[in-house]
């Protein structure tokens, strides 16, 4: 963010994660150029008199800076007097937080009209993996694909928990080059992420790989191993059977990333592994880890119920059915 940000920052949308970096970077650019810096929520009780108090100069003449958060919290009335305040130019700078979900559809569009809007909105899809490329780069790292994927699967679009999981990586890892094997080496107690390689293993008709998987995160996670990895599972068959349900040739992959809404390089691995599954083995896998969810879960009734050993067993030999099924 340039120095000194813009008088008036809109930051809109309801991603917690981007406000809150968005907003951050901003309070520090104005603190770092001596400005006082006073911090208000949108449904507070006396906000106007309170932002009045917050806009005017200090006795040294310094400029001051609002931020206001929550602005979709005020009522119709108090927004539009927030918008007039901001609209009336002055000597106050602005940083308006707005969530967008709710409040004065009025308000919305003057204050995105004020100033500079900044978005923050929820990542899916391809911007998921290119929001992990560029917290790598923000720590002055590279990283395989695979490691991307690894990340990704483990933890989702949640941009929190994939900045963090970059960071620690990051801090941790000196080489400039992070590659999926260090980065699982890394993880190697995470069932989260045991979970992808043992599924991944089974789409890779790896039986032994995901069986020595499956037993170390049994023993790490227990039953949330077990119901971490069926979950892992689901997702890659899934992947399998859009993979294997797309036309072939050079759009197979194309078609998949479209379907799922995942990167055309992470949909490319699922119609390499779906070469060596039939349709049937797939939507049958597919059934059998509906069960297994139900059973790891504790049955369909409590005289049903598995014990922890009887769990692990049945897990271990439905993935070892599951990888070595004979394909078309």
């Amino acid at each position: 963010m340039a120095t000194p940000p813009p008088r008036v920052l809109v930051v809109f949308g309801p991603q917690e994660f981007f406000a809150e970096r968005t907003i951050n970077a901003a309070v520090s650019a104005w603190r770092s150029a001596g400005a006082e810096v006073s911090e208000l929520r949108g449904g507070s009780a006396g906000l106007l008199g309170d932002l009045m108090s917050a806009a005017s100069p200090d006795l040294f003449g310094g400029s001051p800076v609002i931020v206001l958060r929550d602005a979709e919290a005020m009522d119709e009335a108090t927004a539009l007097a927030v918008c007039d305040m901001v609209e009336a130019g002055g000597e106050a700078a602005w940083v308006l937080q707005h969530a967008g979900s709710r409040g004065s559809t009025k308000a919305k569009t003057r204050l995105q009209k004020a100033g500079t809007v900044v978005k923050a909105d929820a990542i899916k899809g391809r911007a998921v993996t290119d929001f992990v490329q560029a917290e790598f780069r923000v720590h002055h790292k590279t990283a395989d694909q695979g490691t991307i994927t690894l990340l990704v699967d483990a933890i989702g679009a949640d941009p929190r928990g994939l900045a963090s999981a970059v960071a620690q990586l990051a801090s941790d890892i000196e080489e400039p080059h992070i590659g999926r094997e260090a980065a699982a080496r890394y993880y190697s107690g995470h069932v989260e992420i045991k979970g992808y390689e043992i599924a991944d293993a089974v789409a890779s008709r790896n039986p032994a790989q995901a069986l020595e998987g499956l037993r170390y995160a049994m023993h790490e996670g227990g039953t949330r191993a077990g119901l971490m990895t069926i979950t892992a599972l689901t997702t890659t068959f899934q992947r399998l059977a859009a993979a294997k349900s797309a036309r072939g040739g050079s759009s197979a992959a194309a078609d998949v990333a479209a379907a799922l809404r995942i990167p055309e390089w992470m949909a490319r691995g699922a119609v390499n592994q779906a070469r060596g599954w039939s349709s049937d083995d797939i939507a049958a896998a597919i059934g059998e880890l509906a069960e297994l969810s139900v059973l790891m879960k504790g049955g369909y009734d409590a005289d049903g119920a598995l014990s922890d050993e009887q769990k692990e067993y049945v897990l271990e030999r439905a993935i070892i059915a599951m990888a070595t099924r004979t394909a078309d």
